[in-house]
C-alpha cells in the first residue's frame, strides 16, 4: 500500500502529551469550572454515551498503538460463529466500533495515560469480518476502509474538542464540559454531533485521485449509517447545517444564561465555525491543536488470552424459531437430518442444528440471503420486532438475494 493503514497519519506522542497539559492548566483557569460535576458515579471512568466496554477490573486492558503501515493480519473462517458486531451498531451507534477520550480525561479510565481515537479490535475484526461476507471484497481491505471511516468519525469529535479549548483559553470561560453533560442527558436523537461525524465519515470515503475505495464497502457503510439508531443516521443526509446550528445552541445553552444576549450570540457563532472539519487544511485551529496531533490506538479487554467482550451473538434456536416461523412464515417442508422449512418468498432454509448454541458465519449468511436480507438488516428487523415477537410476519416479502457475496443492497 502507498498510504498508510485506515489513512492514519504517523503518531506524535510529545504533541499528544503536551496538549493534554495545555487542557489541563487552561481548564485550572476557567471561571466557575468544578470538575465534581463532570464525574461519574465511577469517578475514574470518563463519560461515554453509546459505548459498551467492561468494567474496571474485569480483565485486562490490551492497548496498542496504530503506528503501524501494515493493517492487523486475520483470516476469517465459515466456520466461526457469527459475532453480530453490526447489532451492537445498530443498537448504540458507530461509539460501539471505536470512540474518542478527551484530552481532559487522560487520567481516568478506560486507558489512564492516554487520551485519543480508541478502535475497539474485537468488534472491529468481527464488523470486518461481515462486510467481507457482505460484500465479497477480503478482509483486510475491509477493515482498512472500516478504520478509515471510524478515524473520520472520531477525529471530528477531537476536532470539536480541540476548538472549544481554544475558545476556552482566550474566553476564560468553561464551554466543552457543560456541553458534553447537556447531551449526554438528551435522548439519542438530540446527538448532533454524532450525526455530522458520521457525515464526515462517509464524506471521507468519496473516492479521489490519490484514494479509490471499493464501491461496495462504501455502500455498507452507508448503509450500516443509515441502519444507526437516533441522530447516527442522520449522518447519510448531505445537509448538516441544521444538525451544525443545533450543535452550537446546545454549547450556548450549556455555557448558562449569564452575561449579556450580544455574548451568547457571539459565542454561538464562534462554537458554529468549530462543527465544520477540514484535514487538508485547518484555517480555525491553531498548530499545537492540529488534527494530525490525535494519537489512534486498538484496545481490547480480554482474560486468559481471550477478549471478553460479550459479542451480540444470534443462538440457533432464535433463527429456528421465531425468525424462519414466525417473521419468515415458515413452513415445514420436509425433514431427513435436519429439518427444511419453506419460507415466504419460496426458498427453502435448512434450519441449524437445535443441539449446537450459536450459528456460524456461513450458516448466518446462507439464511438471510435466502431471506432477501442483509446482515444491517436482519439486526434492524430485529430491534424493531422486539426479536421476532410484533409486527410479524413481514411485510412486504424480499425475494432471495445470490448469496452471501451478493453485492446488491
Amino acid at each position: 500500500m502507498d498510504r498508510r493503514f485506515g489513512n492514519i497519519p504517523q503518531p506524535n506522542p510529545h504533541a499528544a502529551s503536551e496538549i493534554a497539559d495545555a487542557a489541563r492548566h487552561v481548564e485550572s483557569l476557567l471561571q466557575g469550572n468544578n470538575h465534581e460535576h463532570d464525574l461519574l458515579t465511577d469517578s475514574d471512568r470518563f463519560p461515554l454515551p453509546g459505548v459498551d466496554i467492561p468494567n474496571i477490573g474485569e480483565a485486562e486492558e490490551v492497548l496498542e498503538e496504530v503506528d503501524t503501515p501494515v493493517e492487523p493480519v486475520h483470516e476469517r473462517s465459515d466456520d466461526e460463529t457469527y459475532d453480530g458486531a453490526v447489532g451492537g451498531v445498530v443498537d448504540c451507534g458507530i461509539e460501539y466500533l471505536a470512540f474518542y477520550k478527551s484530552f481532559r480525561d487522560v487520567t481516568r479510565a478506560p486507558a489512564p495515560g492516554r487520551w485519543g481515537i480508541f478502535f475497539i479490535r474485537k468488534r472491529c475484526f468481527a464488523l470486518a469480518t461481515d462486510m467481507s461476507f457482505s460484500t465479497g471484497e477480503s478482509f483486510s481491505q475491509c477493515l482498512d476502509v472500516l478504520a478509515a471511516f471510524l478515524y473520520s468519525h472520531e477525529l471530528y469529535h477531537y476536532r470539536f474538542d480541540a476548538h472549544c479549548l481554544q475558545m476556552e483559553a482566550s474566553g476564560g470561560q468553561p464551554v466543552y464540559r457543560p456541553y458534553r453533560r447537556l447531551v449526554a442527558s438528551r435522548p439519542i436523537n438530540e446527538w448532533h454531533e454524532e450525526s455530522v461525524a458520521n457525515f464526515y465519515a462517509l464524506k471521507s470515503l468519496q473516492q479521489s485521485k490519490n484514494i479509490a475505495y471499493p464501491a461496495s464497502i462504501c455502500d455498507y457503510l452507508w448503509d450500516l449509517v443509515w441502519h444507526s439508531p437516533g441522530a447516527y443516521a442522520g449522518g447519510v443526509d448531505k445537509r448538516q447545517s441544521q444538525r451544525k446550528d443545533q450543535m452550537a445552541k446546545q454549547a450556548t445553552a450549556a455555557f448558562g444564561n449569564n452575561g449579556p444576549s450580544v455574548w451568547h450570540g457571539l459565542l454561538e457563532s464562534v462554537v458554529r465555525m468549530g462543527t465544520n472539519l477540514s484535514i487538508p487544511r485547518e484555517p480555525t485551529i491553531s498548530g499545537h491543536l492540529h488534527l494530525n496531533n490525535c494519537p489512534v490506538y486498538w484496545i481490547d479487554w480480554v482474560k486468559g488470552g481471550q477478549s471478553v467482550l460479550v459479542p451480540q451473538a444470534v443462538s440457533c434456536a432464535e433463527i429456528g424459531g421465531d425468525f424462519i416461523k414466525r417473521y419468515l412464515s415458515g413452513v415445514l417442508d420436509h425433514k431427513s437430518d435436519h429439518s427444511y422449512y419453506r419460507i415466504d418468498n419460496g426458498e427453502r432454509i435448512k434450519l441449524p442444528n437445535p443441539h449446537k448454541t450459536d450459528l456460524k458465519n456461513n450458516e448466518f449468511y446462507n439464511i438471510i440471503g435466502k431471506a432477501g436480507m442483509t446482515s444491517r438488516k436482519f439486526h434492524d428487523e430485529r430491534a424493531r420486532t422486539s426479536v421476532w415477537k410484533k409486527g410479524v410476519p413481514r411485510m412486504p416479502v424480499l425475494p432471495p438475494r445470490i448469496g452471501p457475496h451478493d453485492k446488491s443492497r
